[in-house]
């Protein structure tokens, strides 16, 4: 069993636990909210921002690397600024929090992010070693999506607890969803992950995680956009995985499948109804709601990421070139 396996069945507790501290937890700052991260980081405040713009307020997010160099003073300036960093030591994290004030958002108290910036929120997944974000991903959408939520004047808390039922209910079908996954996807080929809305974190941080792990070339992109020119690759025998959640372009999204696979692509489909056709495979899961079906979602990838890199005689969560901690840019 691999480390990241072991941390992936972590999850539903860790989300427990993550929302059980932040309770009484919410977003300070009267000024445009702009988050930022990389990798797992990124693409969990990319989500959160895509929350809080559709309730009308205002919030951007920017990698961190481009924010240290290309971005001025009196940008900063303009904003409350919010950095992500699950260990709170990664290099550009910190850099950003001894230059400027900042609040954070971490796994780690104690860390150098944290005793650098004027506030924190914290995760509590526990220590995660495998080079891939699982259950840190995951406790950091729910952070924010609870903390998004209550900035909104919403509540998403019992939605976020179903979350991890839901994680529990699926972790007991590991087994035939990672064999479903391997006899469908092939980790020799290209793979293109795509969705909308909400769905578009759930590609990105899906495409991060199988380049980790099984060494695949894997891309997230939504799902209008890969129409802008590289609908071509249909042309190429496409193998793509389409996150689908009930939303506001469920039924629109399914007739993108269908086109999809008319013109050849094979697709394993992620939604909470399947989808009939010979070159569709669909993993049924509840997705609670569309923006929480980012928790749910990251599990098909998970156990992608684990029965793909075993076909290709790896171990998922262990690296050869990169570390946990990027410590240089």
């Amino acid at each position: 069993m691999s480390k990241f396996f072991d941390e992936v069945k972590q999850q539903p507790e860790a989300i427990r636990k993550t929302i059980a501290l932040n309770k009484e937890s919410t977003l300070k700052g009267e000024k445009p909210l702009l988050f930022t991260g990389m990798g797992s980081s990124l693409a969990a405040s990319e989500l959160l921002v895509s929350y809080l713009g559709s309730h009308g307020i205002r919030a951007s997010a920017i990698d961190n690397s481009e924010l240290l160099y290309y971005y001025p003073d009196t940008f900063f300036q303009k904003h409350d600024v919010v950095v992500t960093s699950q260990s709170g030591e990664s290099y550009e994290a910190k850099e950003l929090a001894k230059r400027y004030s900042v609040s954070a958002i971490t796994n780690t108290p104690g860390s150098s992010l944290d005793k650098e910036s004027v506030h924190a929120y914290y995760t509590d997944a526990g220590k995660e070693e495998a080079i891939a974000s699982s259950k840190s991903f995951t406790t950091t959408v729910t952070l924010m999506l609870l903390l998004g939520s209550k900035l909104a004047g919403k509540d998403l808390t019992s939605d976020l607890v179903k979350t991890a039922e839901v994680l529990e209910e699926n972790l007991a079908k590991a087994d035939d969803i990672q064999q479903l996954i391997g006899s469908f996807i092939d980790p020799t080929r290209p793979l293109m992950l795509l969705g909308r809305g909400p769905s578009v974190t759930t590609t990105r941080q899906g495409s991060l995680t199988l380049k980790e792990t099984a060494r695949i070339y894997a891309e997230g992109m939504s799902a209008p956009l890969f129409r802008h020119g590289p609908f071509e690759l249909l042309e190429e025998n496409l193998q793509a995985i389409f996150f689908n959640p009930k939303g506001v372009t469920y039924e629109r999204n399914k007739d993108y499948v269908f086109e999809l696979v008319q013109r050849g692509a094979k697709v394993l489909y992620v939604a909470d109804e399947p989808l009939e056709h010979e070159n569709i495979q669909s993993v049924v899961m509840d997705s609670v709601n569309e923006y929480c079906s980012v928790i749910p979602y990251s599990f098909v990838i998970q156990m992608a990421a684990v029965i793909l890199s075993e076909q290709r005689g790896l171990t998922a969560g262990e690296a050869k070139v990169i570390t946990k901690i990027t410590g240089k840019e």
